[in-house]
């Protein structure tokens, strides 16, 4: 299944070729047909030898709807460009023309059409006209038919012509990830919101979840049409009419796109190579304000030119584009920059989700070039060289490959060793092995550094390491359970140390420690809470697992600790709930030992405080 898209200047009989080719009128505004002259999309459709039907889009030609041509021309396979015989190569024709270039459409035909109102002298120069206009554009090769829509002659040579180019075209790409891009929406009645436009890399099915990814609004397809008929599986590469239940139409507008639910999140920012046109006036500027055109939507965004200062006409450059609202859309799509109604240029999208890069910097220009012509390969390590391991879904996002595409390749280069697998809690994440050598490195690293400066001490706070690492807790967890399973470190009450280190005390601070223990165990449910030793002493016998620390002032022995646990939870099994002066009973402790033992339960989730009293949280909690 094709769409082909019309092209060309306004009055050039665009419109009477697609109703002469198929019967139908794409005119479907009584304004345009009371004016004679498209003003919208208009929607048609052919049956072919080769193929069963394919779609046509009609745009207008009139400069001043030049953004509603560029909503029908973004997912076309191939475009049907229309000059008259009377007037030959205008204006409209030019930029339509270099429009196409930008957007990288492939395949194309040429139509003159009027050819009843001129001479043959005529028609023969208009296509010396056409050869020059197309010198150097992908119309170059294309074949030119004459037609006349009065008479049919040269109707059924254009449908052959149309029919042989459309059999060159590689099909259109299926990912398993639909996506409409909409174009127009309207309410029917009996039936609801009907939304249409051009569908793309992937397949809808009647029933499926959905939702208008702009606006995260969800819905149900209740119904699909292609061509005028009912299927229950719509396919990319056609024009589809979707029927959406709980939506209103006056909710959705063009621009909006129609995916799966979470298959495409919107961006404020995506960096493109930009084509800059040979014919504009002046060059480009950086953060100068652009239209920009993409899919089947368009706003205001700034341009930020990513490897120069000025962009000048014909050159090819990195930017990004900035959006003040979101745009929808993946790699490798196409947009269109104008301004003060000129067409500028145009690019391939090449990070739909762009971060703030650092303006004529190497290494970031490298990246954007890998990312635009690197294998799957490249491209998958590129989305693992990352400081924290990533899981699968990330990398299929980031590279916009299928995910049977990303798991074969992943294979082949784990083999190879270039990308190091983790597994975790029965997650798989993936990291580039360069990145993981010098994660595990500077991490074994830190943790020698501390040893040197601290021999005393078990090790390093697993926390503060975390910050060290610039790690959320998760991702920390991750990597260092993944090089203890190695044997290089050893986590341990909370603290991370080398395996080969052994925290030593001087004889001094272990005569120290070991009268603090024994004080402990003399003192049982009330210790000492000033003349305490050091802080390397209580942070080596916390480590150690001698003592349990409750506050900043209060240590128990850690047999001793464990007894009032059982003692707390027992109580609140029997009782269901304790106050602090309960407490003070159960331990015969002052206030001071009974609610600082209390928060600490209250902190290690063992109870919850409610009020004056607390209960037992989960008996999930308990100690066993």
């Amino acid at each position: 299944m094709y769409i082909i898209g019309t092209a060309g200047h306004v009055d050039h009989g665009k419109s009477s070729l697609v109703k002469a080719l198929t019967g139908i009128d794409p005119d479907r505004l009584q304004e345009e047909k009371d004016r004679e002259l498209t003003i919208d999309l208009g929607y048609a459709w052919l049956d072919l030898p080769d193929h069963k039907s394919v779609s046509i889009v009609d745009v207008p030609g009139h400069e001043k709807f030049i953004n509603n041509m560029l909503a029908g021309v973004g997912s076309i396979d191939m475009a049907l460009v229309i000059i008259a015989a009377d007037e030959s190569v205008m204006p409209q024709t030019r930029e339509h023309i270099a429009i196409l270039d930008l957007l990288k459409i492939n395949i194309g035909a040429i139509a003159i059409t009027k050819i009843d109102l001129v001479e043959k002298e005529i028609v023969d120069l208009v296509k010396e006209d056409i050869k020059e206009t197309v010198k150097n554009s992908f119309l170059q090769d294309a074949s030119v038919v004459t037609v006349s829509t009065k008479t049919g002659e040269g109707l059924n040579k254009l449908k052959s012509i149309i029919n042989e180019n459309l059999s060159n075209i590689i099909s259109p790409r299926d990912i398993g990830q639909p996506r409409l891009s909409i174009d127009r929406t309207f309410s029917m009645d009996g039936f609801g919101t009907i939304v249409t436009g051009n569908l793309r890399d992937g397949p809808l099915v009647v029933g499926q979840q959905i939702e208008i990814v702009n606006s995260s609004k969800r819905s149900r397809i209740r119904g699909l049409q292609t061509h005028g008929s009912k299927v229950n599986t719509a396919i990319p590469g056609t024009r589809v009419a979707v029927n959406l239940s709980g939506i209103p139409a006056d909710e959705i507008e063009r621009g909006d796109v129609l995916a799966p639910i979470s298959e495409l999140s919107p961006t404020n920012a995506f960096d493109i190579h930009l084509e800059v046109l040979k014919d504009i006036p002046n060059n480009l500027k950086h953060n100068m304000f652009v239209n920009v055109h993409l899919g089947t939507a368009q706003q205001v965004g700034k341009l930020r030119l990513l490897d120069c200062d000025v962009a000048a006409p014909g050159e090819h450059v990195w930017a990004q584009i900035k959006l003040k609202t979101a745009f929808i859309t993946r790699k490798n799509d196409y947009c269109i920059i104008r301004s003060n109604q000129v067409t500028l240029g145009g690019g391939i999208v090449v990070e739909p989700h762009a971060k703030r890069h650092k303006r004529n910097h190497p290494g970031t220009i490298e990246a954007l070039n890998l990312k635009r012509v690197g294998s799957g390969e490249d491209l998958v390590i590129l989305s693992t060289d990352k400081p924290i391991p990533v899981q699968i879904n990330s990398i299929v996002k980031e590279t916009h490959l299928s995910e049977d595409s990303v798991n074969k390749i992943l294979l082949q280069i784990i083999k190879s060793k270039k990308i190091v697998r983790i597994e975790f809690n029965r997650i798989a994440y993936y990291q580039s092995l360069s990145k993981w050598t010098e994660q595990v490195e500077k991490i074994k690293n830190d943790l020698y550094q501390y040893h040197q400066m601290f021999p005393s001490k078990l090790g390093l706070r697993k926390n503060e390491l975390n910050k060290k690492l610039n790690l959320s807790a998760k991702s920390a967890d991750v990597i260092l359970s993944t090089i203890e399973i190695s044997g290089e470190i050893i986590i341990e009450n909370g603290y991370a140390r080398l395996s080969c280190h052994s925290p030593t005390l001087s004889n001094t601070e272990e005569s120290e420690a070991q009268l603090f223990l024994s004080i402990l165990k003399e003192r049982n449910f009330s210790p000492p809470t000033t003349s305490l030793p050091s802080t390397e002493i209580t942070e080596n016998l916390v480590a150690r697992g001698k003592i349990i620390k409750i506050n900043e002032q209060i240590f128990y022995e850690t047999d001793i600790y464990n007894i009032m646990l059982v003692k707390f939870v027992d109580f609140l099994k029997k009782h269901e709930q304790i106050n602090i002066s309960e407490v003070k009973e159960l331990f015969n402790v002052s206030r001071k030992y009974a609610l600082a033992f209390a928060e600490h339960m209250d902190q290690k989730q063992i109870s919850k405080r409610m009020g004056d009293i607390r209960i037992l949280k989960t008996a999930k909690r308990e100690i066993q």
